[in-house]
């Protein structure tokens, strides 16, 4: 009966009465627009029956080639309506299809919360009615297309990854050509509804880009003179860190996960799209602007296409220029011997890493590590007891900044186990006799020309042996001692509350771990920074249950400008924004005296609830080398891992409540201000949380780079 409803002509539904009346829809858009949301209709009345138990598995199979057929004429439509820019069909196209794909992949978590996201909030900002008008409205939609847009290119992925060996085994025992195996899952994928919401998707993006006045490139790392290298065209940048480039270098990536180091000889990279862009305060972010290298991200396909087809492999001069775009032109190649360009491939901070692979084997000089000097220091210490001596600029800033705060600005109850104690760990009776000297054998290896791959083993090897290292009782009796002390001073003993051995000490053995790693080995070297100078810290903070985490910038870092902060803003556990899991945070701006601008709503996929326990945060003297971002080089590990959780933007008060939202950045701006204040009036890189009372906590301050 359903089924005859659908096909037949007594139907009674919303949008349609029939399958048999397409042709009546008319001609034009509109036409287009109402044949399309006819079979959208149909479709769904197909989904119902298919979901219901009584459905006998003879009948299934008929239902899914009808549906497949509806489909098809759905793209068709799609991809006959090219013209289409009217935001309200759009956002209706773009609900229909994937309501479609969520019937054909109800177990997809994701794309049934992306679902639910547009059916609540798309209408809304489709008619321009989001937040404060139609700035807001396009930013929002915008984010969610490139949430949407993310997914699509997961899923390709997983079917290129299904299909693509199975295809090319069968295509190569019939004797398929191979132009047409290489093209044969693109195929598949075309005649689906994720190349319909692709083409939807990317018809929203220039509408969107006009609405909210957004430029064709996102500045993450800015420079004030021009660069000059050759165009380079990558994948992606993962695993290149260890690549040098002999001559001035402009890459134009792929995906830049945020966790990279600029290769040497790099002088800018231009990511090829949103989605492949990390996050503005991502840790390659960082480093990038603290190297002078531009990293900035193209919006425009058809922009990045030029790039590619008329510029790689040439010698090009790249401008910032005031109005947030870059000028890219072809420039005169010097005529300078290979030496020479080798120099000017370098900055400053990487001479030592080329000197190093320049050394002949006779200039080689053993590293000796300090492994056996605790510095005379206490096992544990209390913020009182902190100085520059004993703790890095985390734990040091944390005990200068409480007692300078408001009484609503709170910071974590913290204790630190001080620069030596990994020594001391090492040297005590239960370690000495043998994992001190294993670990010593182990690093002997090392040498200022080690290639990074042999580095790589070594260090692998070294962690192995601290992740043996026996708890001395002594550490463990001090500690405790310290944590009781901090608790007595605030009247709470939460600190200790949460505090359990094993957890404590596990997690301790990981931040001393993350010394040897290579990434501390590379990047501490172009800064021209000796790996064995390096002492660790430790801090243990309580980890707090944050509603949402924050990082602010108290000068703006692509403007300049002293009296604007910059702040981006993620549900749950900051790590989703500095790790730069997939997708933006919600970002914003305040001037002095005016109200907060939002710059880009969030597009994260997941967001972490912390569990009642403590984190031990790295804090070396590294991450206080003066005019040397060290954020992200170094392991801050939680007792008790994090539980992910998807994004839903319709659920989350930031995103949908205007006033809440305008007030809570208005008081993070402020808290930026104070602590900015409280520090002499230095600009500060702040991270810190707002728990679910609306509290605000500070974790950490540092200068900012």
């Amino acid at each position: 009966g359903k089924l005859k409803d659908i096909c037949g002509s007594g139907s009674k539904m919303k949008r349609s009465s029939s399958l048999g009346n397409l042709s009546q829809a008319g001609g034009g858009l509109d036409g287009s627009h109402q044949r399309f949301l006819k079979l959208a209709d149909c479709r769904l009345g197909l989904l119902g029956i298919l979901n219901e138990k009584k459905t006998g598995a003879d009948v299934i199979r008929q239902l899914l080639l009808l549906d497949y057929s509806l489909e098809t004429q759905q793209s068709v439509i799609i991809q006959g309506t090219g013209s289409e820019t009217r935001l309200p069909v759009l956002c209706d196209q773009m609900q229909a299809l994937v309501t479609s794909v969520v019937g054909h992949m109800p177990l997809h978590g994701e794309l049934r919360a992306m679902l639910l996201d547009w059916m609540r909030l798309a209408p809304d900002c489709a008619n321009l009615k989001f937040g404060t008008g139609a700035v807001e409205s396009a930013l929002l939609l915008k984010a969610m297309c490139d949430r949407m847009l993310r997914v699509v290119g997961e899923q390709v992925d997983t079917f290129q990854t299904l299909l693509g060996p199975k295809a090319a085994f069968l295509g190569a025992a019939v004797g398929t050509n191979r132009e047409v195996l290489e093209v044969f899952v693109d195929e598949v994928l075309r005649g689906s509804s994720l190349f319909s919401v692709s083409l939807v998707l990317k018809r929203l993006e220039p509408q969107l880009r006009e609405l909210a006045h957004l430029p064709p490139w996102q500045m993450i790392s800015s420079v004030e003179r021009p660069v000059q290298g050759e165009l380079v065209a990558v994948d992606r940048m993962l695993h290149m860190q260890d690549k040098i480039f002999e001559t001035p270098t402009i890459l134009l990536s792929g995906a830049v996960s945020g966790e990279e180091e600029v290769p040497v000889g790099v002088q800018a990279v231009l990511v090829r799209d949103a989605a492949s862009a990390p996050d503005i305060l991502s840790h390659c972010a960082v480093r990038a602007r603290n190297s002078g290298v531009l990293l900035a991200t193209c919006f425009d396909p058809e922009l990045t296409k030029k790039i590619e087809d008329e510029y790689v492999g040439k010698w090009v001069e790249v401008t910032c220029k005031s109005d947030g775009t870059l000028l890219i032109q072809v420039a005169e190649r010097p005529q300078a011997d290979p030496k020479k360009m080798r120099k000017m491939a370098r900055t400053a901070s990487r001479d030592l890493t080329q000197d190093a692979l320049l050394l002949d084997q006779d200039e080689t000089k053993l590293v000796n590590m300090n492994l056996r000097d605790d510095l005379k220091c206490k096992w544990a210490i209390t913020p009182s007891e902190m100085d520059q001596r004993q703790v890095g600029s985390k734990s040091l800033n944390l005990a200068l900044l409480k007692p300078k705060l408001p009484k609503d600005i709170k910071t974590p109850q913290a204790v630190a186990l001080p620069y030596g104690t990994m020594q001391k760990a090492l040297t005590c009776t239960e370690n000495a006799k043998e994992w001190l000297p294993k670990l010593e054998a182990c690093l002997h290896q090392l040498q200022p020309t080690t290639s990074n791959e042999d580095a790589r083993v070594i260090f692998e090897e070294a962690q192995v042996y601290i992740n043996k290292l026996v708890m001395s009782k002594d550490l463990e009796e001090e500690l405790r001692k310290a944590m009781e002390k901090v608790g007595a001073e605030d009247g709470e003993k939460r600190l200790l509350n949460l505090y359990n051995k094993r957890e404590a000490w596990d997690a301790t053995k990981q931040v001393w771990a993350s010394l040897f790693g290579l990434r501390p080995w590379v990047s501490l070297a172009k800064a021209g920074r000796s790996f064995h100078d390096l002492n660790m810290a430790v801090l243990c903070q309580e980890l707090l249950p944050a509603k949402y985490a924050f990082v602010l910038h108290t000068k703006n870092p692509f403007t300049h400008d002293p009296d604007e902060v910059y702040g981006e803003v993620v549900p749950g556990r900051g790590e989703t924004l500095v790790g730069n899991f997939p997708g933006r945070a919600l970002s914003f701006r305040a001037k002095k005296g005016e109200a907060p601008v939002v710059s880009s709503f969030l597009s994260k996929s997941t967001w972490l609830r912390t569990q009642e326990c403590l984190i031990f945060r790295s804090d070396s003297n590294g991450e206080d080398l003066e005019g040397f971002a060290g954020a992200g080089l170094f392991e801050s590990i939680c007792a008790r891992g994090d539980i992910p959780n998807m994004v839903k933007f319709h659920r989350l008060r930031l995103v949908t409540d205007q006033g809440y939202r305008q007030n809570l950045l208005s008081r993070l701006a402020e808290v930026g201000r104070q602590v900015e204040e409280a520090f002499g009036g230095f600009p500060q890189d702040i991270e810190g949380c707002v728990d679910p009372q609306d509290r605000i906590f500070i974790v950490q301050s540092r200068p900012q780079v």
